[in-house]
């Protein structure tokens, strides 16, 4: 408030009448959160648990899958060695007898 005697200026005054609009704002969000908490906490918080259980189901498969690839892969190439070291040794030189 100013002091007794003076006006606002229309600057101050637009001013003070944005504070008051975020004050009714912040207002109705600090309601709004209030009404959550109160009424929708819980099935938010269940939903979310369910959410996340399945999120770690599909982890859980996704690794083991990773991890089948790798083993697959593993296998194969060492596979392809002991066929590589299988083979008889072949040379152009002629034997020793």
């Amino acid at each position: 408030m100013p002091p007794i005697g003076q006006q606002l200026t229309d600057r101050e005054s637009a001013l003070l009448t944005e504070y008051e609009l975020i004050r009714n704002e912040v207002k109705k969000m600090g309601t709004l959160v209030a009404e959550i908490n109160e009424d929708e906490l819980d099935a938010l918080t269940q939903s979310m648990r369910s959410v996340e259980q399945k999120l770690a189901l599909v982890y859980t498969v996704f690794r083991s899958s990773i991890y089948a690839h790798l083993s697959q892969q593993e296998t194969s190439q060492t596979n392809d060695m002991a066929s590589v070291y299988s083979e008889p040794f072949q040379t152009n030189c002629p034997p020793f007898d």
